[in-house]
């Protein structure tokens, strides 16, 4: 039986001048998240913020049917 940490931590990195992170996978496969999706953060506290996946209309991969 696999067991879900309840705490992930990703680096911030400084990218020519741009703040950057990566959000760790455990997180996304959580949401549902797939390639061409969004990820929208919404800031609830001053210190908070909620993480929600906006799945994109067209489906990618082995889901699509082709005639």
């Amino acid at each position: 039986m696999k067991t879900v940490k309840a705490e992930y931590q990703a680096k911030v990195i400084d990218d020519n001048g741009l703040t950057r992170g990566r959000v760790p996978y455990p997180i996304l496969r959580l949401l549902g998240a797939r390639a061409g999706d969004f990820m929208i953060f919404h800031l609830s506290d001053k210190d908070k913020a909620t993480l929600r996946v906006s799945h994109s209309r067209k489906r990618s991969g082995k889901g699509i049917k082709r005639r």
